[in-house]
């Protein structure tokens, strides 16, 4: 992997050290550019960065913390390989969560909230890049549970972002169908949201994160 490739897809270096080459390594796996199982070596990166092997050591260690690298004692580090079981559990968790703060957050909604929504999915219709559809996406979850001011219940979900859609982008938006599918759920929970009926709202959207389990992967174990 062209760590220096990474790099420049991240940006010029800012801020701390340590937090530059975390946001460049994250970049590499959430994007599926450094795919589960890829061995992380300290020199490579430090060398290819022109970095320290401080911040390097540093930002694996909060990576580790995030779930998307395993540090393994006395054998370096690898991009952290979720298997099917993994990624089901991460859906259902996900979406219990995520029923629960629309719940609180619906019924506080305004008509700018609704707007916002609308012209979000519009938006989806027209998108054509995998990752402008996949930022769509999440954009459309997070204004639909905004309102509930979770903290806690925003970091998990994430956190679950960024650990399932490496492995699942690629079925949930290249495929015309699936889609379309997406919006037409995205627009129902919309629709239930501006009725006044939160309950169904969640319901919706609770059914609409469990369904893509569906695309886990077949390969993984």
């Amino acid at each position: 992997m062209d760590y220096r490739e990474l790099a420049e897809t991240v940006g010029p270096r800012t801020g701390a050290t340590q937090e530059w080459v975390f946001r460049v390594l994250r970049e590499g796996i959430i994007s599926g550019k450094l795919k589960g199982g890829t061995q992380l070596k300290q020199d490579e990166v430090s060398a290819a960065l022109t970095v320290s092997h401080i911040p390097v050591r540093e930002a694996l260690r909060q990576l580790e913390a995030q779930g998307l690298v395993t540090i393994h004692p006395n054998r370096g580090s690898t991009v952290t390989q979720l298997s099917r079981s993994d990624l089901e559990d991460m859906m259902e968790i996900r979406a219990s969560i995520s029923y629960y703060i629309a719940r609180r957050a619906i019924p506080l909604m305004n008509e700018e909230d609704l707007n916002e929504l609308q012209a979000v999915i519009e938006e989806q219709k027209k998108a054509q890049d995998m990752f402008e559809e996949e930022r769509l996406n999440y954009k459309f979850h997070e204004v639909l549970t905004r309102r509930a001011k979770n903290k806690v219940a925003d970091m998990f979900i994430e956190l679950i972002h960024w650990n399932a859609d490496r492995y699942l982008r690629g079925a949930l938006y290249t495929d015309p169908a699936r889609r379309g599918q997406s919006i037409a759920e995205h627009q129902a929970i919309l629709d239930a949201c501006r009725a006044g009926d939160a309950e169904k709202a969640s319901s919706l959207l609770h059914d609409h994160i469990i369904e893509a389990r569906k695309y886990i992967p077949e390969d993984l174990d």
